[in-house]
């Protein structure tokens, strides 16, 4: 009976040892613009162990577009109010602690679905809903900067229903 409380007592000693030594994400707040230069606070609170979540407000962009011709490029965006609610999962930040790498910031590889509704152009009204399922990489440097670029799909589930591929850059200042 001694026995299996000594081993009991070592397997919760060497877990809680194990648990710690585990690099979480860190909670922080940002001012950040993506490829179609809106502007959006965010807010990320780390909760439970790797996993996070962002919720962001802001002036954003809801579509980028970019066209060639034979001798130019030409690109456009589409802006509005914009509410969005990210749960993310950071993975491989143990891995990049281990190698020596840069994890503050939530500097790791990340999937996320980020869900956004964007108001109107007439008023307040009820613009778009889309929810974002992506990988994504964030990298923190200079301190206080963080950029990143996420890949997956965009699913516009109000007005209508559309997917279409995502690619994106968002950059900025971490505090």
């Amino acid at each position: 009976m001694t026995m299996k409380r000594v081993i009991l007592s070592l397997v919760v000693l060497l877990a809680s040892v194990a648990m710690q030594a585990q690099v979480r994400p860190q909670t922080n707040h940002t001012v950040s613009t993506t490829l179609g230069l809106g502007l959006e606070y965010g807010f990320e609170w780390a909760f439970a162990g790797q996993a996070t979540v962002i919720g962001r407000v802001g002036y954003a962009s809801k579509d980028f577009t970019l066209r060639s011709a034979l001798d130019n490029f030409h690109w456009a965006t589409t802006m509005s109010p914009s509410v969005t609610l990210e749960p993310r999962y950071y993975f491989l930040m143990n891995w990049r602690d281990s190698k020596g790498k840069y994890t503050a910031g939530n500097s790791a590889e990340f999937f996320s679905v980020p869900s956004t509704v964007t108001l109107s152009k007439k008023g307040f009204g009820l613009g778009e809903v889309a929810v974002s399922p992506v990988l994504g990489v964030r990298r923190a440097f200079a301190r206080h900067w963080f950029h990143e670029f996420t890949a997956g799909a965009d699913l516009l589930c109000y007005p209508t229903f559309i997917a279409t591929p995502h690619v994106g850059y968002r950059i900025g200042f971490l505090f």
